[in-house]
């Protein structure tokens, strides 16, 4: 496993969010003390990042007494809790990713997902059977077309307009093809033997930190676009009220 590509996942994500922020808060975006709560949400990230990678090293998260004790794929829990409880406590940075969301080009945030492509490893293991789980086609499938479908829609966005709506939808989706299999069909994953191979690292990563960075960005163009469509709706019912007390 240790000729996996997620490593380097790791820190394209990393960069990418650092990258977002400090481009907003160039572009005066960001308050200087919105971007401290977002470094701050980064920080606390990478702090979670090194403790699972020492546990994957040590083989901790294989750890059948481990396993027993903690509920399924806390590791991914982990990082949601931490910018849940950023965003609960903290109405400056709610405003900052809000403000680093409307300040990055749509089109990038579509050419994030492409990432999601390296699904393919998985998939060709389970083929090979090196892994011996459904899990890895139940959600690698989708995971691998979802990262075809940001390579497509990335390309047409160079050339053409694409209707909020269809992109917000999109947004939607890439979160629902990893939950929706992920959780609706627990049980039935955990009782195959070859389950395990999800939390070998460095593949604990994906749950740990990576997938739930690449929906966190879901989530933001998500939020962006619906801003969007509100605006264009209140300025079509502007617009129409205007045009009836002319008439």
């Amino acid at each position: 496993m240790w000729n996996s590509i997620l490593p380097f996942y790791l820190v394209i994500v990393f960069a990418i969010g650092i990258g977002i922020a400090h481009r907003a808060a160039a572009g005066g975006a960001l308050t200087r003390q919105e971007i401290r709560r977002v470094d701050m949400l980064i920080g606390a990230l990478f702090i979670w990042t090194l403790i699972c990678t020492a546990m994957g090293i040590e083989g901790l998260h294989i750890s059948p007494t481990l396993r027993a004790k903690v509920p399924f794929l806390w590791q991914a829990t982990v990082p949601v809790l931490i910018v849940a409880v950023g965003l609960l406590g903290s109405p400056r940075l709610r405003r900052a990713l809000t403000a680093i969301a409307v300040a990055t080009p749509l089109e990038w945030f579509v050419w994030f997902q492409v990432l999601r492509i390296g699904a393919l490893g998985g998939v060709l293991k389970g083929m090979q059977g090196q892994i011996d789980s459904s899990y890895v086609f139940w959600v690698g499938l989708p995971d691998l077309l979802y990262g075809l479908s940001a390579l497509a829609l990335g390309g047409l966005l160079r050339f053409r307009d694409v209707r909020p709506q269809t992109l917000l939808i999109w947004n939607l989706v890439g979160p629902a093809i990893i939950l929706m299999p992920t959780f609706g069909f627990m049980s039935a994953f955990m009782n195959e033997p070859g389950f395990l191979f999800i939390f070998a690292f460095p593949m604990v990563l994906a749950p740990g930190i990576v997938v739930p960075f690449l929906l966190l960005l879901n989530g933001m163009a998500a939020w962006k676009l619906w801003g969007i469509l509100q605006e264009r709706s209140q300025t079509d019912t502007t617009v129409r009220a205007a045009h009836q007390a002319r008439h």
